[in-house]
């Protein structure tokens, strides 16, 4: 049986904590997990960088509101240069299990108009994380949970 989970994943460019105290407010969210770029220098990664303006913007949160799960951070998930509203949200799909991750990433760039944005990889929060975009424009985090 599949392992998968899809979330909705919105990337606000320095709104992340305005976004998540209206939905804290509004939608009763429970903050599950929340950390700042300064956070990440501090306690996980030293070597961690990002501009010196963006300390505290959010690196990643997870909520929860009702049985749903809603991911937020600063960062902008495309390698565009800028926020485009509209246009900053991606699917996050998370799995328990490496090859899970590894099958759904070589189905996904085995389109030929699947673009990869960042190939997959370890990274600082998972032994398996990568970013594409669909052929429809859609971004999508694959992340092998830890």
């Amino acid at each position: 049986m599949s392992q998968l989970k899809v979330s909705t994943f919105l990337s606000l460019h320095g709104k992340a904590k305005e976004a998540i105290s209206f939905y804290q407010n509004h939608l009763q969210a429970q903050v599950v997990f929340c950390i700042t770029n300064q956070e990440i220098t501090e306690r996980l990664d030293p070597t961690y960088t990002y501009p010196a303006s963006e300390n505290d913007w959010i690196a990643h949160s997870v909520l929860n509101i009702g049985s749903s799960q809603l991911m937020i951070a600063d960062e902008l998930m495309s390698d565009a240069k800028q926020l485009v509203v509209g246009t900053n949200f991606s699917l996050c799909i998370t799995s328990a299990s490496q090859e899970e991750i590894s099958t759904l990433y070589n189905r996904l760039i085995d389109h030929p108009q699947t673009r990869i944005i960042v190939p997959l990889a370890p990274n600082l929060f998972s032994t398996a994380y990568a970013i594409v975009e669909d052929p429809y424009g859609v971004i999508i985090q694959l992340v092998k949970e830890k």
